[in-house]
């Protein structure tokens, strides 16, 4: 092989390689919208999202509960945000955050972090804001435990990052082994 298409071939090889690495660790950020369901009572427990399920312990799904948003929240048959939620997760994620609004006094949720049946951590909420679980890896559900005796908090906001599936490993593993082989081509037509 003459020096320009070795030299053409190691440039597309490098090219190919760099490629796979960029696409297997590219995971966007992904989100669970409430936005397009109506404000109100959604006449159900459960709520499947393409990337979630969302189940209320209590008499129905809310979603516009504290008027801010979209949040979502599980009613109590006192009409209060007062009851237990789980959200189950199509698959597991990283970086995970949230936003609980609509404190009043007396409110406090425990929230369960899990991955599979493995309780990952516990954390507190007695007050409105972000909730970083950031430090959770491969989340696939949070037990929101509710021991609220004001009216409860509504969730909104959730982003996270999906967990790169076994296949991007293996992209990646590739485009490095291509990369070797091309330095390796490289050193050898050198000599």
């Amino acid at each position: 092989m003459n020096k320009i298409a070795r030299s053409t071939a190691n440039k597309l090889v490098t090219i190919a390689s760099a490629s796979l690495i960029l696409a297997s660790t590219s995971v966007s950020a992904d989100t669970l919208d409430f936005s397009g369901l109506p404000i109100g009572p959604q006449g159900t427990t459960v709520l499947v999202l393409p990337n979630a399920t969302i189940t209320s312990f209590g008499s129905d799904l809310y979603v516009g509960a504290s008027g801010i948003n979209h949040e979502i929240c599980a009613l109590t048959g006192s009409f209060n945000c007062e009851a237990d939620l789980k959200v189950d997760f199509s698959s597991a994620v990283n970086n995970l955050s949230f936003v609980a609004s609509g404190y009043n006094l007396g409110d406090h949720v425990d929230v369960n972090i899990y991955d599979g049946a493995t309780l990952l951590g516990t954390v507190g909420l007695s007050s409105d804001g972000l909730v970083d679980l950031s430090a959770f890896s491969h989340v696939t559900s949070l037990y929101m435990d509710d021991s609220s005796t004001g009216a409860g908090f509504a969730y909104d906001h959730f982003v996270f990052a999906p967990v790169p599936e076994p296949e991007t490993y293996a992209m990646l593993l590739a485009g490095l082994g291509l990369l070797g082989f091309v330095a390796r081509r490289r050193k050898e037509s050198a000599i």
